[in-house]
């Protein structure tokens, strides 16, 4: 959105002086706009933090459940597993864990393929959770997309509010400023017959 009193120095500075209706209608139209910024940008950030616990609990029940199947299964053929398969299956979880917990998780790196990349060592432990890296894709792009959709509002990344203030006014609050405020505020202070301000 494009604002014409509000500028990035007013934004960076945190207050706007409001000298005209204009400028507290922009002002007050910015605060609601980063309010509503503000709030997608964190329901974002919640949704990639629940992914983020709950994709470990996925993937741990999900190899819980299969190997009690596969050990099921392996006591009624005869057969087992060899340990280097068990080996490989775990240094696959592991170097999953520890790719995706430290780049992604805590160097904020989530583009989509990054994502996507970091949980393929999955498959070596299981190649039935071929679906966690094709999530952590859609997962990725969807949050990519909004940040960036969100990156070019004005306000961006901490979408602060607009402290306003007024010059020669009694309004204590922002709800209290208005046009009649600034214009009985000027006449109380410049005496003359107030034909100018109508």
């Amino acid at each position: 959105m494009e604002y014409r009193y509000i500028t990035q120095d007013i934004i960076d500075a945190g207050s706007v002086n409001v000298t005209d209706p204009a400028v507290y209608d922009e002002a007050r139209e910015y605060n609601i706009n980063a309010t509503r910024n503000y709030v997608r940008r964190r329901r974002n950030h919640i949704f990639i933090v629940i992914w983020f616990a709950v994709q470990p609990l996925i993937i741990f029940l999900f190899l819980f459940f299969m190997a009690g199947f596969l050990q099921l299964s392996q006591t009624n053929s005869g057969t087992t597993t060899s340990n280097a398969r068990i080996l490989v299956g775990v240094a696959g979880l592991v170097a999953c864990l520890v790719i995706y917990g430290y780049f992604v998780v805590l160097r904020r790196q989530r583009t989509a393929l990054f994502m996507f990349l970091a949980t393929l060592p999955l498959l070596l432990a299981a190649p039935l959770l071929a679906f966690i890296p094709v999530m952590n894709f859609f997962i990725g792009h969807w949050y990519n997309s909004w940040e960036k959709r969100l990156s070019k509002e004005p306000g961006y990344p901490g979408f602060s509010q607009l402290a306003v203030t007024t010059i020669d006014s009694d309004a204590n609050t922002v709800e209290e400023v208005t046009f009649d405020s600034i214009r009985e505020r000027a006449v109380k202070t410049h005496r003359h017959d107030g034909t100018f301000l109508k």
